[in-house]
């Protein structure tokens, strides 16, 4: 069979050709300079090749007249053309529609900017933030209120997300595989989103954010100096909004396999089911919001979520937006973690160190009440279930505390009266009354040589009980340094409000008095977080091994035997006689009722004095 040549009109600007390909053709083209020959020239070309037996596939592009070919070059693209067009005039018309789209959605963006920047919106944007409580409404500062906000219920909020996140996902290898193996039957997605969220606290960018307003916090705070961490944390709770609902899908589905794999009571994952609801409501419902109206009044633009215009303002990066992750494909959280791993584990855990998940270490301890009072250690986890036995070591530790008389305890650690001025039903002081109980009572636990412990390993990680426990107790000179400034702070406020004013200028008077209830209100917070956090570390070491114990672990060796203390004779210890096991379970109780009574009991909260209601209803009548 004889070759088959394809006649081409190269002078004017149509092929023919159907079997090569444009770029090609472009390429044949301009090597044979085929646009410089003359009408001989292309002419002859054409008799030669059809002369050899090639075949012309289209005639009329030869013929066609000069004055027609400008209206068939434009109209050679549509579905009627005769030939496909040239790829220069493909690159022109696409670079002519980018361009295009580009003005206008510039133009877009300019008019969106203009109606989100007009007079009423941001007047708007002024009474919305005033009438949130954020800012007034003709300054730039942040009030106190927000920052509260933030501090208690934002602050447990994210560190509740990132230490479900961890147990989930990272720090139970069993449990993590399992999670996400169920999970990625259901989508990627669920998976990212409790890495991303997971990712939400970032100590040391809320420790900025907050700074200012720990150190005096009755007073505004200039909206620029918060800006950036405003923003970085809006951004990041901005690409989970949208999944609000997946997320609370992923976390039930998630726990459920936890309890499938760590066959605990049913009610250890009711509530951290429970807990898990509850604090996404206040991130999403409460903290977003506030973000939100704060952006705009920073940036003075009515910009809402969703828009273009909102996300250019914020930095939303389009490629960190969930649902770009591919099954069998590490997250973009995840490999942010592998990149910063020292950072990461780092936030988690001072999460864990700082708000210790109670519900976990709660349902492990109670477990071992009611094995203590049954005496049935054989029993299954199952068998555990009922709502009333997880509070069954919070209502024990309680019952210690309310074994001890306030008064009895003011003088027994306050002999010379320093406190005098203090009212008994001070909340701080009620705390560090009960600090110094568990000092004298219960701390030999942390130390006794009588308490044979061994070591131990959790996640191939070897832990000295006896060293970490030993290292626990020498913390507790922390709070008790807070609460000598506290005093000290209540000694002067109430000085500056007995004194009479000087100068005889009230108005000078009462910023003095109010100076200093700021300063004491300051200390009290700060005294006690700082015995509540000493708390819930006693209470994560002992929760370990008592977890161990009933596990049947090897970590407590001497579980039945008896402490025995060498005491003077008008001396006693409540610990004195008790079994080892006995001695764990009681100073793990009293840890965790101490630290949920200063977490959201009746010692937490802004107010210093318990009113006199709530104070008889929790240590009875007050003294005369």
């Amino acid at each position: 069979m004889g070759a088959t040549f394809f006649l081409i009109d190269w002078k004017h600007e149509y092929s023919a050709i159907r079997a090569m390909d444009e770029m090609e053709f472009d390429r044949t083209r301009k090597a044979i300079g085929a646009q410089n020959l003359g009408d001989k020239d292309r002419k002859k070309m054409l008799d030669q090749l059809r002369g050899s037996g090639g075949q012309i596939l289209n005639e009329r592009s030869i013929k066609q007249p000069d004055d027609e070919r400008p209206s068939r070059k434009r109209g050679g693209g549509g579905a009627g053309g005769d030939g496909p067009r040239l790829p220069s005039d493909v690159a022109r018309e696409n670079r002519r529609k980018e361009l295009e789209a580009q003005n206008r959605l510039k133009k877009e963006l300019e008019a969106e900017e203009k109606a989100a920047t007009g007079f009423f919106a941001r007047m708007g944007i002024k009474f919305r933030c005033m009438l949130m409580g954020l800012t007034p409404y003709g300054q730039d500062m942040v009030k106190p209120s927000f920052f509260s906000l933030l501090n208690l219920e934002g602050k447990r909020a994210l560190m509740e997300c990132n230490i479900l996140g961890s147990e989930l996902l990272f720090s139970d290898p069993a449990v993590a595989r399992e999670v996400r193996k169920s999970l990625g039957r259901s989508g990627q997605l669920y998976i990212e989103l409790l890495e991303r969220a997971s990712k939400l606290y970032d100590r040391k960018e809320l420790s900025e954010l907050l700074s200012d307003y720990q150190d005096y916090p009755d007073r505004s705070v200039p909206l620029d100096a918060v800006h950036p961490g405003l923003i970085s944390l809006l951004r990041k709770l901005y690409y989970l909004r949208p999944y609000s609902e997946a997320f609370q899908v992923a976390t039930e589905l998630a726990i459920g396999v936890q309890q499938q794999v760590q066959k605990k009571p049913d009610s250890l994952y009711d509530a951290k089911r429970k807990k898990i609801r509850s604090d996404w409501r206040v991130l999403m419902e409460k903290v977003y919001p506030a973000l939100v109206a704060l952006a705009q009044r920073a940036e003075m633009k009515k910009a809402e979520p969703g828009t273009r215009l909102f996300e250019h303002m914020i930095g939303v990066v389009e490629a960190d937006k969930l649902g770009r992750q591919q099954p069998g494909e590490p997250g973009q959280v995840a490999s942010t973690e592998e990149k910063k791993p020292a950072a990461s584990n780092a936030d988690s855990e001072d999460a864990s160190a700082e708000a210790k998940s109670s519900e976990d270490t709660q349902a492990e301890s109670s477990d071992e009440v009611q094995e203590e009072e049954t005496s049935s250690a054989g029993d299954s986890p199952e068998e555990e279930s009922e709502p009333s036995q997880d509070r069954k070591e919070l209502q024990y530790g309680m019952q210690l505390m309310r074994s001890y008389s306030i008064d009895e305890l003011r003088k027994r650690y306050d002999p010379k009266g320093e406190w005098k001025t203090v009212p008994y039903r001070d909340k701080v002081v009620l705390a560090y009354l009960f600090l110094r109980l568990f000092e004298d009572e219960f701390s030999v636990v942390l130390t006794t040589p009588q308490i044979k412990l061994h070591t131990a390993y959790r996640g191939g990680v070897k832990i000295d009980y006896r060293e970490r426990m030993s290292d626990i107790l020498e913390k507790i000179r922390q709070p008790y340094d807070y609460f000598k400034t506290y005093i000290h702070e209540c000694l002067e406020f109430h000085k500056a409000a007995q004194e009479s004013s000087q100068t005889g200028n009230y108005v000078e008077h009462a910023k003095k008095v109010s100076f200093h209830d700021s300063r004491r209100g300051q200390s009290g917070r700060q005294t006690r977080m700082q015995i509540k956090d000493f708390m819930e570390e006693v209470r994560a070491a002992l929760s370990e091994i008592i977890e161990d114990f009933r596990a049947g672990g090897s970590t407590l060796a001497n579980a039945d035997d008896t402490l025995s203390f060498d005491l003077k004779p008008n001396e006693g210890m409540r610990l004195d006689g008790k079994k080892v096991k006995e001695a764990i379970m009681e100073t793990s109780c009293f840890a965790l009722a101490l630290a949920q009574r200063l977490e959201s009991g009746d010692l937490y909260g802004g107010v210093i004095e318990m009113n006199a209601e709530d104070y008889e209803k929790s240590f009875g009548a007050l003294p005369d």
